[in-house]
């Protein structure tokens, strides 16, 4: 097949990791694989384009990047199938003819919470794309309000790259991991202030920040990793005992599953699409969406607790093990977009 991506970005993130690994994916498997990415300047371009520039950060990435000014359709090859992944690619791409291939979307958030109007993203949701969503709680959305059956298409987790590495510093701190994030409803500040109030009751308590956004976080905190490379993060998350999602919603939670993919308890609000990992009490500690205090209080839990936090630890790992595969995926989404 010929496969079109129209990206947003080739940023380190978590929802481009998953299409552009996708991509790749598909690419290795004889597919013919091109992913399209906007630019306005047009030196700049000019030169991605004579250059082949490609998202570095992804080894021997083997699709075809083409840098375009918009998303028009006269920028895009003809195909068998065309995928998008957000509320503006859809704008564009609802217009287009058959030439460039079935329409499929590939929906990761409901961008009407926080990355669009909610009237410009439900347009798009009722738009006639064969969709594809990556939680469980966006195919019930789809369905409740919309009225489509979109395909559940589980995000997975590459396990040779996030696998418990064992700890390499002391085992008598006790190291909670929280993801720095400039989005309030990524909740880094509620998360920050309920770490740093309970580190006066427990000394041993120590708050590690992650990120790639800002260099310097305005937070107090014990440690700070900017912009780690790809291949220490499980280093990270395995040197981590408890690892903290205040956010307030998500379409499915990447770091949350990394995390418990190297053996690291989480603590997390219900987001919406960690209902597809997470169990109160079972494969993580689930608090009510932006309830502070009882995200607080189930932190605190495992932090008295180092039997639960260990349990927490183990069944989560096991849970995410049970989950599909990057192959297993890429194979579901193959027969969707050849079967639709």
């Amino acid at each position: 097949m010929v496969i079109n991506f129209v990206a947003p970005h080739l940023k380190i993130a978590g929802g481009t990791r998953i299409i552009l690994n996708y991509a790749n994916l598909l690419a290795k498997r004889g597919h013919k694989v091109f992913v399209y990415v906007t630019i306005r300047n047009f030196l700049k371009r000019t030169l991605f384009n004579f250059v082949n520039k490609k998202p570095r950060w992804i080894d021997n990435f083997q699709p075809k990047v083409i840098w375009v000014p918009d998303f028009q359709e006269r920028f895009v090859k003809r195909g068998d199938a065309i995928i998008v992944t957000s509320v503006k690619a859809a704008s564009y791409v609802n217009d287009y003819s058959d030439k460039a291939g079935k329409k499929f979307y590939i929906i990761q958030h409901d961008e009407g919470l926080y990355h669009s109007s909610r009237e410009e993203a439900d347009k798009t949701y009722k738009m006639p794309f064969e969709q594809i969503v990556v939680s469980s709680w966006l195919k019930e959305i789809m369905k409740e309000k919309f009225g489509k059956e979109a395909h559940l298409l589980l995000n997975p987790i590459d396990r040779e790259q996030f696998k418990p590495l064992g700890r390499t510093f002391d085992k008598v701190s006790i190291r909670i991991l929280l993801l720095d994030h400039d989005y309030e409803w990524k909740g880094t500040k509620e998360g920050v202030e309920i770490v740093n109030e309970l580190k006066e009751k427990y000394q041993n308590a120590k708050l590690i920040l992650f990120g790639a956004r800002r260099k310097e976080p305005p937070y107090k905190y014990d440690e700070y990793y900017y912009n780690l490379p790809q291949n220490k993060l499980a280093w990270l998350y395995s040197n981590s005992d408890i690892y903290l999602c205040p956010s307030w919603d998500e379409g499915s939670g990447l770091p949350s599953m990394e995390a418990m993919a190297c053996k690291c308890a989480l603590v997390t609000y219900d987001n919406g699409g960690s209902r597809d990992y997470a169990f109160d009490g079972k494969t993580a500690m689930v608090a009510e969406r932006r309830n502070i205090e009882m995200l607080k209080a189930k932190l605190e839990e495992l932090i008295q607790n180092p039997e639960l936090r260990k349990k927490i630890a183990e069944d989560g790992y096991r849970q995410i093990m049970s989950m599909p595969t990057w192959e297993e995926q890429t194979t579901k989404l193959e027969k969707i977009l050849q079967n639709a």
